[in-house]
């Protein structure tokens, strides 16, 4: 042991004591870091090492991160849901129009919204009959078309999306609260 410069307590120079005393090997502080075998061997000796802690809230936050990102996923998929919706109602009540204005059938747009409409409320054609009234039979018939479509859509994106809200409230409730 040396002196302190200052003329106080004694300081350690390194390999002096308690943990050097003869037949001990030095043993590394808490706060110091060694090599896995180090570790190894003085956690056999008996030695108390210093350990790392795996952070719980590491783990938390990828399972609600994960969560929160399929939510989000399941929202878009939701919107997307009722755009498609939308624009099919859009189509068919574009063919009514057209339909209802005598529009020149012979048109190759007004050719491919028919076409487009009959596609997707061709199976309505028929549900409604008025004798002599051939315009608005269709008419009837592909407004139910428009309202299901519209109503199907916006039920089925509300359940999806509900699925998608959960996700994002999990995500919430669970992020772990970082410790500063």
């Amino acid at each position: 042991m040396a002196n302190s410069p200052r003329g106080g307590e004694p300081v350690r120079t390194q390999g002096e004591g308690p943990a050097t005393r003869p037949g001990r090997e030095a043993v590394p502080a808490a706060g110091a870091r060694t090599p896995l075998g180090e570790r190894e061997a003085a956690a056999r000796e008996g030695a108390p090492v210093g350990r790392r802690r795996r952070a719980l809230w590491h783990t938390r936050n990828a399972g609600a991160a994960t969560a929160g990102a399929v939510g989000s996923g399941i929202v878009l998929l939701a919107r997307l849901v009722l755009t498609v919706a939308v624009l099919i109602a859009l189509l068919i009540g574009l063919a009514i129009v057209l339909r209802d204005v005598d529009a020149n059938a012979s048109n190759s747009l007004v050719k491919g919204v028919h076409e487009g409409a009959n596609c997707f409320a061709g199976a309505f054609t028929g549900l409604i009959t008025f004798a002599g009234h051939p315009k608005r039979e269709l008419t009837v018939d592909w407004g139910i078309a428009l309202i299901v479509f519209l109503i199907a859509g916006a039920v089925i994106a509300r359940i999806i999306g509900g699925v998608g809200r959960s996700g994002l409230r999990f995500e919430r409730r669970h992020r772990a609260v970082p410790t500063h």
